[in-house]
């Protein structure tokens, strides 16, 4: 028997390679810039086939990185930051502006291409945090806004405040400049979320190292958390397992570690408030909560709580009630303002917005990269993958048998339990719903993303069910786990939603099976995966799922060298050189990008994305806000010049098109304005309304003209 084993693990081995060589092909068909991934592939290819010959190795290999990986990270980090490494869409603006000073620099995206679907982070996110380095890092900017926005609740950008303690992502910005602090951010947000996963599976699966590092990659590098990188969503979930390792190691930590948390877990319990997320906050609070308690719970003989501990304790909660209360009381207003916006701030959710198939993994998410989706969007459908129907459908069967051990089997059944019950609430929130008045009191009425916490809850519960099944042999049945994968797959393969079909069939580059073969195809690799984790195979398993991940996950984002898509265009120069010698307000007419190209390059424009209502602006148009419900919203505006204003026009419930007068230019104090050369209505008019127009940028390699403003 232990030498069919061994020939199956050398089978699986040989698939596996055969496998990268499949994915290399297929990316390398997909990427132009895909020389880099060939080199990754082949690299992976030489370590996976040398397990043949050198598996000892590998395994020593491994320890030694589990072992000193807060050393090596620090040092990959440096190395990436030394090298602007970052994984931002900016490269969408070469697009836009298409004369470059540097032509060997048009193109810095050396893997993958950039996402006109990240429009949050390249077009709202970067533009904000560039753009604090010419506001000094200030509380308000006016960079954007002529009343001025709270650059904390702008999507947390850097600045000069002690809740920058609490926003290690963002310190780069004010210490390395902006294009340094795009890499610091990037680098930093994917090497931290590896270590604090790692930690949290660590402490979830009783230091299970094996299933703790693949755990961590199968969050980090997940779909969910990579189509998501930038803004909030990813840094929730972060923030919310900080919080889980922080708080577990408060009270089990000892010596100087013991300190080294007390300082930290107070800055994470700011840094999670300060998401201002509640869709997240509240179901991923929760759920850190409750795996604190049955965690400490769980290993209650490991802590020493002394009289000094209290004296912690009380430090903590003093620094945090302090430095939140006055970060609240100092931004009450615009705090009030971005509650009370049209949208998001009066969303109410009561669930029962999902269907049956979406307890599944998604099955296209692995093409999804390659080519956007015929339904919502590639960030909408973006989920992590899991396990959980197929777990949940065993946990009966260890259920059984915890109960009749008398409750002595080793199963760490604390975490099992409250996990299946968050997953059965999940489920029927998602399924049923509630009522809005219980939606309220449970705080559920702010989720309206609850399949994205299902399929995490699902994730560590999945692990959490494959951790126990290989510890406890008692619980460890052959024939119970086929039925419930027979079981399993049929729902899977049945509850595929037609969405999911026709994109399947019109997918652009031929796939060579249909897609009920496609999918029945992927569920039983999927399948094939979890059973080789459930029969200890753990080495098989983390291999095909790391196939998975470099399908999906890892090719996302493209590997971007520095920021010179905004810096390497001569528009950008010609704006620097206006804004030093005259700073006053832009406009962008006619636009949805290049008003915050314009923030990114320093510019204060003033139609630039707005997280709540600029009353500033809107009250000189519109002083009894008869359009209220029009500008009072999270906000990317589009602005035209007519005779007539004109509010009518809302393109999206983020997005506003809206036409302004001549005269209107004036009582905004506009002295520049930023115009596409097709939407030009200054074109061959020297003068209207007694308003002087002077253009003083036109460039035949970019379609782009910049006229000043004098008005009579």
């Amino acid at each position: 028997m232990e030498k069919i084993n061994k020939y199956l693990e050398k089978l699986f081995i040989v698939l596996i390679s055969a496998l990268l060589v499949i994915i290399a092909v297929f990316l390398y068909r997909h990427y132009s810039t895909s020389k880099y991934l060939l080199v990754f592939e082949a690299v992976l290819l030489v370590i996976n086939t040398s397990r043949l010959f050198l598996d000892q190795f590998w395994s020593k290999a491994f320890d030694y990185i589990i072992r000193y990986r807060y050393i090596i990270s620090l040092i990959v980090f440096c190395l990436l930051v030394l090298f602007k490494v970052n994984g931002s869409s900016i490269g969408f603006y070469n697009t836009i502006f298409t004369d470059t000073v540097d032509p060997s620099f048009a193109n810095t995206e050396i893997v993958g291409h950039n996402r006109v679907l990240r429009g949050d982070e390249f077009n709202v996110q970067t533009p904000y945090y560039f753009s604090q380095y010419y506001n000094d890092f200030k509380m308000t900017s006016h960079q954007m806004s002529i009343s001025g926005q709270n650059m904390i609740l702008g999507y947390n950008a850097p600045v000069k405040d002690i809740t920058q303690l609490s926003k290690p992502f963002t310190l780069g910005y004010m210490f390395l400049g902006n294009e340094r602090g795009l890499s610091w951010y990037w680098c930093s947000k994917i090497i931290l979320t590896l270590l604090v996963m790692y930690e949290a599976s660590f402490i979830l699966l009783r230091r299970n190292k094996t299933l703790s590092a693949l755990a961590s990659l199968a969050i980090t590098f997940s779909p969910a958390m990579q189509w998501w990188f930038a803004p909030h969503l990813y840094d929730v979930f972060f923030w919310a397992m900080t919080l889980f390792v922080l708080g577990y190691y408060f009270f089990v930590a000892k010596g100087k570690t013991k300190w080294v948390v007390s300082v930290l877990a107070p800055l994470a319990i700011v840094g999670f408030v300060l998401h201002l997320f509640p869709s997240l906050q509240v179901p991923l609070g929760l759920l850190a909560i409750v795996l604190l308690i049955v965690c400490l719970v769980r290993d209650r003989k490991e802590i020493q709580f002394t009289k000094y501990d209290f004296i912690r304790l009380i430090c903590a909660g003093t620094y945090v009630i302090a430095v939140l209360g006055r970060f609240i009381i100092q931004n009450y207003s615009q705090i009030h303002l971005l509650m009370n916006t049209v949208y998001p701030g009066t969303r109410i959710s009561t669930g029962k917005d999902a269907i049956l198939g979406q307890l599944f993994n998604n099955l296209t998410l692995v093409l999804t990269p390659y080519s956007d989706t015929n339904f919502l969007n590639n960030n909408e459908i973006s989920t992590f993958y899991h396990f959980g129907i197929l777990c949940m459908f065993y946990f009966v069967f260890i259920m059984y048998k915890w109960v009749k051990s008398n409750r002595k089997l080793d199963v760490n059944m604390g975490i099992g339990i409250s996990l299946f019950i968050a997953l059965i609430l999940e489920i029927y929130f998602m399924l049923i719903g509630f009522n809005q008045l219980i939606a309220k009191i449970t705080l559920f009425s702010y989720i309206n993303r609850m399949f994205l916490v299902y399929s995490f809850t699902a994730l560590i519960f999945t692990f959490w069910e494959i951790d126990s099944v290989t510890r406890e042999k008692e619980i460890r049945s052959i024939p119970i786990l086929i039925i419930c994968t027979v079981i399993y797959t049929v729902l899977h393969f049945i509850t595929i939603p037609a969405y999911n079909v026709s994109y399947v069939m019109n997918y652009p580059i031929n796939i060579i099976f249909k897609p009920k073969f496609f999918f029945a195809l992927e569920i039983l690799f999927f399948t094939l995966v979890a059973l080789l984790l459930f029969i200890k195979r753990n080495k098989l398993a983390a291999s095909f799922y790391m196939c998975i991940i470099l399908m999906s996950g890892l090719t996302v984002n493209p590997i971007v060298i520095g920021s010179s898509a905004i810096s390497n265009h001569k528009i950008y120069n010609v704006i620097q050189d206006i804004v030093k010698k005259d700073n006053t307000n832009w406009l962008a007419l006619n636009s949805t990008y290049e008003q915050n190209f314009l923030l990114a390059s320093g510019a204060k424009c003033i139609n630039a994305v707005n997280f709540y209502p600029d009353y500033g602006k809107w009250l000189l148009v519109d002083k009894y806000k008869s359009n209220d419900k029009v500008y009072n919203r999270y906000a990317h505006l589009r602005i035209n010049l007519g005779v007539k204003r004109d509010f009518s026009n809302e393109i999206a419930p983020d997005a506003a098109e809206i036409t302004i007068t001549y005269n209107d230019l004036k009582k905004w104090k506009v002295k520049y304005i930023l115009v596409e050369n097709n939407n030009d209505p200054f074109y061959n008019i020297d003068e209207a309304n007694n308003i002087q127009f002077t253009k003083i940028y036109e460039n035949s390699k970019d379609p782009h003209r910049i006229y000043h403003l004098n008005y009579q």
